[in-house]
């Protein structure tokens, strides 16, 4: 069944069920004997305490890291929904419910809607997230014409709080709901050319650290906006350009790390629970992690979840990382079934501090049966 543009009524529905989990606080039910079903919502926050063992069964569970594969499933070019914030809540929201997934972000656009506002030519395909189409920086001159404050109440950026809104009036509290944005290193290396700024990091500093400078205002300007909208739980930062694919363990604590965690500073008053995903190998850097201030890391495919655990293990929570590829695209519901409960064995996710997410954004091709067998996993999982 697609959704249409009318917005669905969710006001019944649960989609496949979490276990029951000792009640987190007192219990708002009194009269009934014994532990109470946590909601989706709490069984997610609950996860980010890395050193809370799971007790009882059922494992909170996302299925979107800030990408637009609900988009994809419904056959709704993304471009089209720009004019309809409500069409656009109604079908990423109905989406990852319809599969059961605890953890929902919204903010999907989010970087091509900032850096088409700066000036930059977006391209929309409808097999693809949107893509940056040209060059922002060139020089220093460039970075200081770069009007932060002017993107950030652009009309784009407006759009993605109306979805927001939206979104949190559908989900009513249930599910936890994360803004997902860009990185400031990240989001520094798609405002220039990445030769520019490769070179840039070994021999012209000034330069990099000028422009990471604009990229950490405009980061946290938009999550300090997305976040005025009350019934928003938590932070998603993605920063797939730190990547170990990409970038060495030295120069990550150098030029990147520094920006998570001043992002993450600027946020902090705001006392929201933060999630981290780097793409990639990240294995060298993970005993870095914990400096940046972050509640939570989601971890690529690439990554060996033992190890994660082994260095994570009582300072950060961690969650992955089922190939989005060889398993959620290619593989049988059966077998999508059969790769998750390995994954959950390596991470020991009986240990607790874990939450199950792909290894990386879903692509157009995975089909929904494959992600609802994913989900079903973690909420039958009994430890």
């Amino acid at each position: 069944m697609s959704l249409t543009t009318d917005l669905p009524d969710l006001s019944g529905e649960e989609g496949p069920r979490p276990g029951r989990w000792p009640a987190v606080g007192p219990d708002p039910r009194p009269d009934i004997d014994g532990p109470r079903e946590l909601t989706p919502r709490e069984l997610v926050l609950r996860a980010f305490d890395p050193k809370l063992e799971c007790r009882g069964e059922g494992l909170p569970v996302g299925v979107c890291l800030g990408g637009s594969w609900p988009f994809f499933l419904e056959k709704v070019p993304f471009r089209d929904l720009l004019a309809d914030p409500k069409r656009a809540a109604a079908i990423f929201y109905g989406v990852n419910a319809r599969v059961g997934a605890d953890f929902v972000t919204v903010g999907t656009g989010a970087t091509a809607l900032l850096l088409q506002a700066l000036g930059a030519e977006i391209g929309y395909n409808p097999r693809r997230a949107p893509s940056i189409e040209s060059t922002l920086v060139n020089s220093e001159a460039d970075i200081e014409r770069l009007d932060v404050q002017k993107a950030l109440s652009s009309e784009g950026i407006r759009w993605l709080g109306e979805v927001a809104r939206e979104t949190v009036r559908l989900n009513a509290g249930r599910r936890a709901l994360f803004v997902s944005g860009r990185a400031p290193f990240t989001l520094a290396g798609q405002m220039t050319e990445l030769e520019v700024f490769s070179k840039g990091i070994y021999k012209n500093k000034a330069f990099v650290e000028r422009l990471l400078d604009k990229a950490e205002q405009l980061s946290a300007g938009y999550f300090e906006y997305m976040l005025s909208v009350k019934g928003l739980d938590g932070i998603f930062v993605a920063d797939p350009s730190a990547s170990g694919d990409l970038l060495s363990a030295r120069h990550f604590e150098r030029v990147a790390l520094p920006r998570i965690k001043g992002l993450l500073d600027r946020l902090k008053t705001l006392g929201k629970p933060s999630l981290l995903h780097i793409c990639g190998k990240t294995t060298d850097r993970l005993h870095l992690l914990p400096k940046t201030g972050v509640g939570m890391v989601s971890l690529d495919s690439k990554v060996d979840l033992a190890k994660g655990r082994e260095i994570l293990g009582g300072q950060l929570a961690f969650a992955g990382n089922v190939h989005p590829v060889f398993v959620l695209e290619d593989l049988s519901p059966g077998g999508v079934a059969e790769a998750t409960l390995r994954c959950l064995g390596e991470a020991r996710a009986a240990e607790g501090g874990f939450m199950l997410l792909p290894g990386c954004d879903l692509s157009a091709r995975v089909p929904e049966a494959n992600v609802a067998s994913f989900v079903r996993v973690a909420h039958d999982f009994r430890g």
